[in-house]
This record gives C-alpha cells, sequence and structure tokens, in this order.
C-alpha cells in the first residue's frame, strides 16, 4: 500500500466517525480559514512531525518524508542546527525548511542541568521567533554519572528556578515534557509535572506525552481536563498496552481512545502543536506515519464535523 493509499484514510476515517458518533462529539477547525475565526468546541490544534520520529535519519531525510506525507510541522530536528547560530544562519535553515512546505515552531524537548544549557535554547528560540519550548530540567544525584540509568536524573526545583527565571525574561512559554514509567524520578506523568509548577509562573506549562500517561497508568482524558489550561505542547502516539510494556504502534491500531483524548483538547480549547512521536521503524517509517497522520487528521475532520 502506498502512503497515498494511507493518507487517504482521512476520508474514510472521518466518515466512519461521523457516522458513528453522536451529535454529542465535539469537534474543531485546522484550515488556515477556519481558525481565523475557530467555533467553541472545535478542535484548533496543528498536526505535525515530533523531531525524535526523525532521530536515526539526516534533516534532508525528514524533510522528504514530511513532503511525501503532506505534513507541514516539525519540531527542531535535534542537532540539525547550533542554538549558537546566528540570524542568517537561522534565516537559511528556515528557508531549506520551507523549500519543502514546513515550518518549525518549537524546539525540544531539551534536556539541562546547567543555567548555560537553558539560557543558550531561549536565546536561540527568541532569536528564531519561537512561542514556547519543551524541556527537561533536572540534576544529576551525586555520585553517579549522567544517564539514564534508574535514578541516576532527578526531577529539580534549582533548574526549574532557571526556567522561571528565563520564561520571565525571555517572555517564551516553557512545557515540561513527562517520560512515563521508564524514567520514574523524571517527570513519568502530567501530575508530577503539575506538582513542580503549579505555584510558578504560567509560562510554565506541560509538554503532555499521552502515550507515556497512560503506560504510568493514568488516564490521558482526564489529564487533558485537569490541566488542559497549561498544558503548551501534546506528542501525539498511540500504544500497544495500557501499561509499561505498551510500545508504539501506528495512530489507528492502538488501545488508545483517541476520539476522546482529541475531543477533550478540543474543550480545554488546546490551540498548540500535536506533534506525532512515532517511535518505530526510525530509518523507514514513512509508511507508518502516513497511516498514522491519515487517521489522526480523519479523527479531526469527523469531529470538527459533528459540531454545528
Amino acid at each position: 500500500m502506498t502512503t497515498k493509499a494511507l493518507l487517504s484514510r482521512r476520508k474514510f476515517v472521518g466518515g466512519a466517525l461521523a457516522m458513528g458518533c453522536g451529535a454529542h462529539v465535539v469537534g474543531g477547525c485546522t484550515s488556515p480559514a477556519a481558525a481565523a475565526s475557530p467555533r467553541v468546541g472545535h478542535i484548533r490544534f496543528k498536526l505535525g512531525i515530533a523531531r525524535y520520529t526523525f532521530s536515526k535519519v539526516s534533516l534532508q531525510k525528514s524533510l522528504e518524508v514530511m513532503k511525501e506525507i503532506d505534513c507541514h510541522y516539525l519540531g527542531l530536528k535535534d542537532g540539525s542546527i547550533s542554538y549558537d547560530a546566528n540570524d542568517a544562519e537561522i534565516a537559511a535553515y528556515k528557508a531549506t525548511l520551507a523549500k519543502f512546505g514546513v515550518e518549525t515552531l518549537s524546539a525540544g524537548p531539551e534536556y539541562f542541568k546547567t543555567a548555560e544549557q537553558a539560557k543558550a535554547l531561549f536565546s536561540f528560540a527568541k532569536r528564531w521567533g519561537m512561542k514556547y519550548v519543551s524541556v527537561v530540567p533536572y540534576e544529576v544525584r551525586p555520585g553517579k554519572e549522567d544517564n539514564w540509568v534508574y535514578g541516576n536524573r532527578v526531577e529539580s526545583e534549582a533548574m526549574i528556578d532557571v526556567l522561571e527565571s528565563l520564561v520571565r525574561e525571555y517572555d517564551i512559554k516553557a512545557a515540561i515534557h513527562n517520560h512515563g514509567p521508564d524514567a520514574p524520578t523524571v517527570y513519568p506523568t502530567a501530575e508530577a509535572i503539575w506538582e513542580r509548577i503549579k505555584d510558578r509562573d504560567a509560562r510554565i506549562g506541560i509538554c503532555f506525552d499521552m502515550g507515556h500517561q497512560q503506560r504510568a497508568g493514568f488516564d490521558p482524558v482526564v489529564a487533558i481536563r485537569k490541566y488542559g489550561a497549561r498544558i503548551y505542547e501534546v506528542h501525539l502516539k498511540n500504544i500497544t498496552r495500557p501499561d509499561k510494556s505498551g510500545k508504539a504502534i501506528q495512530g489507528p491500531r492502538g488501545i488508545l481512545d483517541i476520539p476522546a483524548i482529541f475531543r477533550a483538547l478540543a474543550d480545554v480549547g488546546f490551540d498548540g502543536l500535536a506533534l506525532i512521536e512515532y517511535e518505530r521503524d526510525y530509518e523507514n517509517n514513512a509508511m507508518g506515519l502516513a497511516e498514522s497522520l491519515g487517521y489522526y487528521r480523519g479523527v479531526v475532520d469527523a469531529l470538527n464535523a459533528l459540531r454545528p
């Protein structure tokens, strides 16, 4: 099956959901014209691809896949441009993206344990024109190596202090990414992030990974409805099982209730980026991405159509 055939599932999924759901379902607007004057409860977020999806391939290959699957938003490709890049270098990079019809509106998740690392990210984001970045502020336990061995990296109030000062200085939002049960000491859930940020500057929020949230045993829909006002980016994925053993799978094949998740995002007014993080087939993922993107677009279209 070709990527075009998989993308055409959008129409099929949209029609099927429209017939099978009901008038109570909410939806949203994703076209530029509609987004200018969105109706209440409609989906307004932009679908794109998270940078980790292309972590094993070059920027050029990433952009070729983006063009093939007709997707226009890409998280800043890790290592593809230095955070000390000047304005001319940033302009040249954006021009390369534009040749493929692609925009990058955010950077991260960026892991940092020093103020200098965090400052470099925010300075770069300001020069780029980004409105927010996704981050993982952490520290290393004394005597431990800086790696993902259990418990070596931990959440850091000191680095969140730094983060708070930077969102105020640059007026750029920062969304902390939840990591699920594989990293229980580094923001495993939206709840863990909330406990760290609830009394902080409101420009510090959540980069919500729905798959990790479910793998940690928490309902993504409940988290969205509870913390929606502070969710600034979404990592969109489906998984094979609702626990730690769950693995990434194509959008329509997993166990998450994607329509319910999208309805919740619409209800809380989320209008940021929902980036597909397809954590498999890294070196040859066009088919899986096309199937996933076609399905997610179909769900959006169906839910939008069911809202008067």
